[in-house]
């Protein structure tokens, strides 16, 4: 190494980055030297790339690219799947019993009856035979709290797509989900409505939570779609199922449920037997009229 910093003694620039790269990478100290990006390199002697380019020619240094993943389908750390209670636990046989006639399945569940549970157990049996999951909510849904809690239970083996991703993530997830091999692609996406167009390669369940929720139609731009509808379909062409959950369905849901088109499962027990909110009636132009109303205004 002497006798190549020697050669440079007649060009300082080229000189200083060798410096620089010799002490970035550690050269003197660890037996396989760091890595050092062309971006690091630079900003670290202030040079310019042609005097880089200058000491490639001559062999003293290399440039290589290095493909870097965003995916990382790493498994991590996670967590065991939560026990239903007795009345999740029937709304789940109840609904995999249904999806033995029916292609799609209305779960009709009161708020905070622990809906989402019971999609992640759905989703844990479909992991487990290798099939892919689209997991549908209205994008004001797509939460860090809903995320993280499916990430929590599956791993990286979940992804995220929405509105707000970039060119290069929608490519990358879109070339991702059509790999065959379920050890390098996504088991399960977790998005909004545009999220129907993505090329799944095995799909096995779609889920959509909120089903009555206006926000699934796509009015303005083109293409005008239903969201909802489409992954009816898209599980029609996949021979997968679909679930539709929520807590006030929509009418056209409800009554191909009432009529027998769709399957109809209820939970109407909130979790841990959390009281329903009591409601009460009152009769405003009443209480004005006995002067039984007070306000600030």
């Amino acid at each position: 190494m002497a006798d190549v910093i020697n050669q440079l003694n007649r060009a300082k620039r080229q000189q200083e980055l060798l410096y620089s790269y010799l002490n970035l990478s550690k050269y003197f100290f660890e037996e396989q030297p760091n890595q050092v990006t062309l971006l690091q390199l630079l900003k670290s002697c202030n040079c310019s790339r042609s005097i880089l380019n200058a000491l490639v020619e001559k062999q003293i240094l290399s440039i290589y690219c290095e493909q870097v993943e965003r995916i990382d389908l790493s498994v991590g750390k996670t967590e065991e799947l939560k026990t239903l209670n007795q009345y999740q636990q029937k709304a789940f046989n109840e609904i995999k019993q249904q999806f033995q006639e029916k292609n799609t399945v209305l779960l009709h569940g009161v708020t905070s009856s622990g809906k989402t549970e019971i999609y992640i157990h759905l989703i844990a049996e479909q992991i487990a035979k290798g099939k892919q999951v689209l997991y549908l909510l209205p994008e004001i849904a797509l939460t860090t709290q809903i995320i993280n809690r499916l990430k929590r239970v599956f791993g990286n083996k979940v992804g995220v797509y929405h509105s707000k991703c970039s060119d290069a993530e929608r490519v990358e997830i879109y070339n991702n989900i059509q790999q065959s091999n379920a050890e390098k692609s996504y088991q399960v996406i977790l998005g909004v409505r545009s999220s129907v167009f993505l090329p799944f390669s095995n799909l096995g369940l779609i889920i959509v939570d909120e089903e009555h929720e206006n926000t699934y139609k796509q009015f303005d731009p083109a293409p005008r779609y239903n969201a909802r509808d489409g992954a009816i379909y898209l599980a029609h062409l996949h021979q997968a199922k679909t679930l539709l959950g929520t807590a006030t369905p929509s009418m056209e849901s409800y009554h191909a449920a009432q009529t027998g088109k769709f399957g109809l499962v209820e939970l109407f027990k909130r979790y841990q037997n959390m009281e329903m909110p009591q409601i009460l009636i009152t009769d405003i132009k009443e209480a004005r009229r006995k002067k039984q109303m007070k306000s600030l205004f």
